[in-house]
């Protein structure tokens, strides 16, 4: 793929930052999801390193860019092997932060078909405020492009956003998970932080207050107009395994997806967006950054767990040539 090619060839000039979540992520496979009130057995519990945040980062690393977390871990013996995980593929953990109590923590529960839902248990995640974005606004500063998403607390990215804005370092934020409460204000702080959005279809719907989710019969067009009228000028809507649809200002473009059988679909949607990450900041276009990420994204699902299944570049060359 060229634009692995471009990446590749840009990795020691091109620099991400990451400000947000790092969790160990405790994941049992069922066969079937409970129903609400349920009791059910499991298989294994296994222990991964994840939280959206960090899963970009890691995603981002093993495509060999220069890529820098901001966060905290806690005082438990989660912190090491969090901390452990993303030093092992390349990512830079100096501005990690170290607060007293646990670390972040999710419980996934996997089916047969690779679906899952999470239960995420902040911890440390919840200590990164305004001021932990100002003790290390140089890293944000001398970035090309920084990634946000909404595991972090809203003051943090908020910040973060206005550091690099300052700064003219671009803003990839990826509005998950959606928040509750979101009224116009809300609405509008963050289309204000962000330069580009990823956000999934249910997510989108939401965003939008559509009725029902958007989907390949949908009007992107239209689409697009109302995500302009809310102030978002650039957006990545995530399909699944329907691919993405990009919507760059007056451009509509659809990304297919890469079919395969997927084993765990955890973590799919952060390697995508590190993905994205890792193209802008290598002069790739958004388009083509996420066909990169289409690619990375697909080949993550053949694995089990998040940072534990993404590929790195000659992985993934490999992957999209066989498929």
């Amino acid at each position: 793929m060229d634009e692995l090619d471009r990446i590749a060839s840009s990795s020691l000039a091109a620099h991400v930052s990451i400000v947000g979540s790092m969790n160990a992520d405790h994941v049992v496979e069922v066969d079937a999801m409970p129903k609400p009130g349920e009791t059910i057995v499991g298989g294994p519990m296994a222990i991964h390193a994840g939280g959206k945040s960090a899963n970009q980062a890691a995603s981002c690393a093993r495509l060999q860019l220069q890529t820098d977390m901001i966060g905290a871990v806690g005082s438990d013996a989660n912190a090491d092997f969090l901390l452990h995980e993303l030093e092992k593929v390349g990512v830079a953990t100096a501005h990690v932060e170290h607060v007293d109590g646990p670390s972040g923590s999710t419980i996934i529960v996997v089916d047969p078909h690779g679906e899952n839902f999470i239960v995420v248990s902040s911890g440390a995640n919840a200590k990164v405020d305004a001021e932990c974005i100002h003790r290390h606004a140089d890293v944000i500063e001398r970035s090309d492009i920084l990634g946000l998403c909404l595991e972090a607390p809203l003051a943090a990215v908020i910040e973060a956003a206005h550091v690099a804005h300052a700064a003219d370092t671009t803003v990839l934020l990826n509005i998950s998970p959606m928040p509750e409460d979101l009224n116009e204000a809300l609405r509008h702080a963050l289309a204000d932080a962000a330069d580009i959005v990823i956000m999934n279809e249910h997510e989108t719907a939401q965003w939008l207050r559509m009725e029902s989710e958007p989907g390949l019969e949908s009007d992107w067009e239209s689409i697009n107009d109302r995500l302009h009228a809310t102030g978002l000028d650039r957006v990545v809507v995530t399909l699944g395994s329907a691919g993405a649809v990009v919507l760059d200002g007056p451009d509509v473009v659809h990304v297919p997806a890469c079919k395969v059988k997927p084993v765990d679909t955890t973590g799919a949607g952060d390697s995508f967006m590190g993905s994205v990450l890792a193209g802008l900041a290598s002069g790739n276009a958004l388009a083509s950054s996420c066909t990169v990420a289409s690619a990375v994204s697909a080949y993550s699902t053949l694995g089990r767990g998040a940072q534990s299944s993404y590929g790195d570049a000659q992985e993934i060359i490999d992957f999209v040539q066989g498929n």
